[in-house]
This record gives C-alpha cells, structure tokens and sequence, in this order.
C-alpha cells in the first residue's frame, strides 16, 4: 500500500507541471496468481524496453495486489495491469479498458481447476463425494481458484451459487485459505478434505521439492480457461494502444520470460477474445453479471 500511495503522490507532481509534461503511462506489474515468484528485476526490465518502444516514460507499479489495481485503474492512476478472465470482467465493470495482449502458459502447464482430494481417500472418488465434507477455495477474487470450481459445481450438480460456500449447505464446511499452496497443504495435512486449486501448482511445488505429487489424487478439472491478460484503460490515446501492443507482440526476452514465468521459449500473444466473452456468459450463470 506504501508503494502506491508515493506513486499516486508522484502522479499528482506530473499532473501539476506544465503542458510539456508527457504524462507517463503506468503499468501495474501485479503477481498474478498464475507467477507468485516474478522477479522485479525482471519486471523492471519489462517496464523499460516499452519505453524505448513506445517513445513515452513507462513507470512500473510493483507489487500491488489486484484490488488495488483495479482502483488505481478506475481513479487513473495505473493504465495497464495483468488480470484474470474473471478479474478483467471486475475492472471493465468499473472503468472502460481492453484486451491487450495474453500470455501463454508455460510448456505441459494446464490452465485449468483441479480439484484435489489425498491419494489414500477410497470415500472421495468424484465431486458428488464432497458432500458434507470440508472443502477450500482459494480466495473471493481467484479464477481457477473459485469462479471456475464454482461454476463447475453449479452446472455439474446443479447447486445454488448463492449457497455453495454456506456451511450445511452442499459441504460441511468451506474456507478461503488465501493461495493455491495452502490450499494443497492443508489437504496433505488433513486440514480439509479437499479443495480447489490451478493444476499446474501440483507440479510447480514438486518440481520444487516440496510435495510429493502422488500422494493426491485429481477428482475432476473444470474446462481450460483464458489465459491471463494485459489490460489497458481505453482513453488513452488509440495509436499509443496499438504502439504498446506492438511491443508486446514484439518482446523476445528469454530471460524475463524465464524469470518471471518459467518458460524462456514463450512469447505475448494476441488476446483470446472469445475465450474472455465466454467467461463473461460464466458470471452470468453464476449471478455475478
């Protein structure tokens, strides 16, 4: 919160110049729940090779979180953000903005809901199985976390969606653990009996020594979902869109590619406009249009 309140006081100062100043664009280099462990100095570096591109300063955001970006974006103080499907439904209800670019996932990642239980439970076999058991989202605001598992429970069993996270209702009990680790831990540690996660983190935490991926064991997964996007706020000026589009298209860092999302050989590609428009019929579903 410090970060952005001493840049939206910077702003202000541009703002009071004179009618030389170019006002900067501002990208919020939010961590997505898709990269919890991006690097600054990469994102940093992001930041500035669009502004040699673009020929306009470039001022990064770092480290705030979605919510935070969202507001800073409907007030006019950040111009372009990562979201989620979900998440770029949330901002364009608030504040005109557009697809800009998307980022693939990494080779042999799935972009996709889990939905995990632990590999010794013989009473948990399918998602019908979780009634009156324990069960964790992963927060209010998380695509593959909770709008995807949730809408996957709504049409599958036909549930109310007002009334899934009641206790009593479908599952004994649920809870919102706030990340996808946690959300894997707990189940490992009897914490709950089984929750919602994005299948790549089964294999990003073994990969990284700190589970053992065979003792879960994946009940259902939700469809593929859009992978997540560079949004822009729509007044700004049409041909610096399309100029900052460009770039993306034309950005070929390995190293930040590989820092920031673990994969060198991947690349910016254009938005899946369908896919998003889909989601957007999913919110309907779930009463959130």
């Amino acid at each position: 919160m410090k970060k952005l309140i001493v840049f939206v006081f910077a702003m202000l100062l541009v703002a009071c110049g004179g009618d030389e100043d170019v006002q900067p664009i501002r990208i919020g280099l939010t961590i997505d729940e898709s990269n919890p462990m991006a690097g600054e100095a990469a994102s940093r570096a992001l930041a500035l090779a669009m502004e040699e591109f673009i020929g306009i300063p470039v001022e990064p955001v770092l480290d705030i979180s979605y919510l935070m970006g969202r507001e800073a974006m409907r007030n006019g103080h950040l111009d372009i953000m990562l979201v989620s499907a979900f998440n770029y439904l949330s901002v364009s209800g608030v504040v005109d903005v557009e697809l800009l670019v998307s980022l693939p996932m990494r080779a042999g990642a799935a972009n996709y809901t889990a939905f995990i239980t632990r590999a010794d439970r013989d009473d948990i076999a399918s998602v019908e199985d979780l009634r009156g058991k324990t069960f964790a989202f992963v927060s209010h605001t998380s695509t593959t976390g909770y709008f995807f598992p949730k809408y996957y429970l709504v049409t599958q069993l036909g549930l109310n969606p007002d009334l899934i996270t009641h206790s009593g209702y479908f599952f004994d009990t649920t809870t919102f653990s706030g990340g996808h680790e946690a959300n894997i831990m707990g189940v490992e540690m009897g914490d709950f009996d089984a929750a919602a996660i994005a299948a790549m983190f089964l294999t990003n935490m073994e990969e990284h020594g700190l589970i053992n991926a065979a003792d879960f064991k994946i009940i259902a997964y939700t469809q593929p979902m859009p992978n997540p996007s560079y949004i822009i706020r729509s007044e700004i000026d049409a041909q610096v869109i399309e100029n900052i589009r460009e770039f993306f298209m034309s950005f070929d860092s390995p190293d930040y590619f590989a820092e920031n999302w673990g994969d060198g050989s991947l690349r910016f590609t254009y938005p899946d406009i369908a896919g998003n428009e889909y989601v957007r019929s999913m919110a309907n579903v779930l009463g959130l249009d």
